[in-house]
């Protein structure tokens, strides 16, 4: 599966990405604002379950490297799950590697799964969640066009103390009227 943007592809993981999925995956910035961090079990465990993911037919699960187009190496990770099946939500996330912050990257990748999700998932409605305390994924969700639905009060035990999120979405008639 490939999906292709201007400066990025979006990929299945394969076998040969583990070593850069581990580094992602335990680097302490990439779970700052979660309540807490894999360990390496959870993450060789965790990047099984998206190879095998990756051959079921139907999918209700995505989770893909971003890479640049020029040479296909990943440098951040972009999910999408369907939460709520009678009314076609799905939910997506996304960590990429802080050597690339700041460049757009992240912001395109949203941008590209947001437009898969209505065009070939069938979705009605696309939410993402972020850490109060996490302004650059907020910022990114606007950029992507998503609106801010609320704040959810201490639903997340993060950082020794109860955290709030944010919870943003966009609907399938608003990303139409962008195209």
């Amino acid at each position: 599966m490939n999906i292709i943007g201007k400066r990025i592809l979006l990929r299945n993981f394969i076998e040969g990405d583990f070593s850069f999925y581990n580094e992602l995956e335990q680097n302490p910035i990439t779970h700052k604002y979660e309540s807490s961090a894999p360990d390496t079990i959870e993450i060789q465990n965790d990047f099984q379950t998206v190879l095998s993911d990756s051959n079921n037919n139907p999918r209700e699960k995505y989770k893909l490297a971003i890479c640049l187009k020029d040479d296909r190496k990943p440098i951040g990770r972009i999910s999408i799950k369907l939460n709520w099946s009678e009314i076609r939500e799905w939910e997506i996330g996304w960590a990429l590697h802080s050597n690339f912050w700041k460049k757009g990257y992240a912001t395109e990748a949203a941008e590209l799964m947001i437009g898969y999700a209505f065009s070939d998932l069938n979705a009605h409605r696309v939410v993402a969640y972020a850490n109060t305390e996490n302004e650059l994924s907020e910022k990114l969700m606007i950029r992507a066009g998503m609106i801010k639905d609320g704040i959810l009060r201490e639903v997340r035990y993060c950082n020794n103390k109860w955290c709030n999120e944010s919870i943003y979405s966009v609907l399938e008639r608003e990303w139409r009227q962008t195209e």
